[in-house]
Formats: structure tokens, C-alpha cells, sequence
């Protein structure tokens, strides 16, 4: 880190706490049961401690980029957000991102073990992956997907839960994203823990709106593998004779 990427990262904390309150790192620690640091900032208190040293400090492309990488690395909730934030809001809207140089500067910070909560991952996954996927198509979502092959536990999660936004539209994003969606998910169908169960239950109710009937063949072929928690997250949009043919009951999911 360089003397001047240390400095914006310091301002902008420092930004971040003079918006905190004690009463919103309380609720967000017990929420997230003590997994990670919070200072105590809200989504908009968080924007704007961003944008103001933004617009301070007007930084170029690769300086942004490299003070979102830092962010990413500290170890408090909200400065890994800020990162986020800048990622979504500061350099993809400006179309000034390599999606290839992007992937592979993201890749360290999860291999490395800077994201390790369900709260920064997926934040992560629907504000930029997802978007880099939507924007660069096929060859990015096949890299993205890619990670469910990796060899931690959040990079894996991420190679699913990128596509929860999209999953929905089928193979109208592209010819194959189907196929893609239901190899990532058998992937991560073959590791028990809660987090890796939960980016397949999640992504396969959105897919269900597109495929229901292969959501249902899926689900059926995997079901020694899949979580219950899996199961019913997958189900809860298709029809009740499907649900009840998987042993899943209580009311569908809303659309």
C-alpha cells in the first residue's frame, strides 16, 4: 500500500467514524453474530463518506481502484463496503474496468481470507460481479463461475451467488448460461457447509422463474446432497406438485 492509498483510506475511515452509532454496530454485530467489526454506519452514511472524499480528492482510475482493494482488506465491515461502494458506483458506471484484470485482482482479496462473512461476500456478488457479468457477457460469467472451483469456501459461494440477479432471464442472457448456472451449482452441491448449500437454494429459486422443470430435475437428482435448507430455498417458487414430489411443504415463495 502505497503512502497515498494509506491516506485516502485513512480519510475516508476517518469519515466513516464520525457517522457511527453505536446503536447500528450493536444490532449489525448481533445480527451477523460477532462474524465481523462494525463501526456502526449506515448504507448512507457509508455512500457519503465515499462520495465527499470522491469529489475532495477526484482520484484517477487506478488510484480508485487500488484504494477499493484496500478497503477490502481492512478488517471492519464498513470500510470493506466503501470498497464495494467504489467498485459499483465510481469505477463500473464509468466503464473504465478491465472485467479480466478485475476478476484477478478480486480473486487474492477472497483467497487471501480478507472476505470471510456472508454479509461482504454477497454484497460483493450482486454489486459487482453481477454487473460485470451483465455488462461483458458470457466469456465473464464463465470466469466467474469458474471460482465455484476454488479453493475457498467465500470465492466458491461468490461463483454462484454473482448470478442471483440474472439467473432469472435464462438463456436470454446467453445460449448456455442455463447449463453454466446448474454445472456451478452441482459444484457446490459437493460441500456440506451451510454457505455453499445456500448460493445453490438461493440462485436455483431465482432460475426457477425461467426453468422450473429443470430446477425440479436438479434438485431431484441432488437431493442426497443438498441441505434441507437447500432444498426448500430451491423449491420455493415451483409449483405445489413439484414441492410436495421433493418433500418440501408450507406455502410457495413469493415471485
Amino acid at each position: 500500500m502505497t503512502p497515498n492509498t494509506a491516506t485516502a483510506v485513512d480519510n475516508i475511515v476517518t469519515r466513516l467514524d464520525q457517522r457511527a452509532v453505536a446503536k447500528t454496530k450493536a444490532w449489525w454485530e448481533s445480527y451477523l453474530k460477532d462474524e465481523i467489526e462494525f463501526r456502526g454506519v449506515p448504507m448512507a452514511g457509508i455512500r457519503q463518506s465515499v462520495n465527499a472524499w470522491h469529489d475532495e480528492v477526484e482520484p484517477d482510475h487506478e488510484f480508485l481502484e487500488e484504494v477499493a482493494l484496500t478497503l477490502l482488506r481492512q478488517p471492519v465491515a464498513e470500510d470493506k463496503l466503501a470498497g464495494i461502494l467504489i467498485f459499483q458506483e465510481h469505477l463500473l458506471p464509468a466503464h473504465k474496468t478491465d472485467w479480466r484484470a478485475d476478476l484477478a485482482a478480486l480473486e487474492p482479496v477472497f483467497d487471501e481470507g480478507h472476505i470471510w462473512d456472508w454479509n461482504t461476500c454477497d454484497w460483493l456478488c450482486v454489486r459487482v460481479l453481477g454487473p460485470l457479468a451483465d455488462r461483458n457477457g458470457e466469456p465473464c460469467a464463465r470466469a466467474i463461475a469458474s471460482w465455484t472451483g476454488a479453493p475457498g469456501l467465500w470465492r466458491r459461494r461468490a461463483g454462484v451467488v454473482a448470478f442471483v440477479n440474472l439467473a432469472a432471464r435464462g438463456d436470454d442472457f446467453f445460449e448456455g448460461f442455463v447449463d453454466l448456472l446448474l454445472d456451478a451449482s452441482d459444484a457446490n452441491t459437493q460441500d456440506p457447509e451451510r454457505f455453499s448449500q445456500t448460493s445453490v437454494g438461493w440462485v436455483l429459486r431465482e432460475l426457477s422463474d425461467a426453468e422450473p422443470d429443470r430446477v425440479f430435475a436438479f434438485v431431484g437428482a441432488h437431493r442426497e446432497q443438498m441441505s434441507k435448507e437447500a432444498i426448500r430455498m430451491a423449491a420455493a417458487r415451483l409449483p405445489d406438485r413439484q414441492r410436495v414430489e421433493l418433500g418440501v411443504t408450507g406455502k410457495r415463495g413469493r415471485r
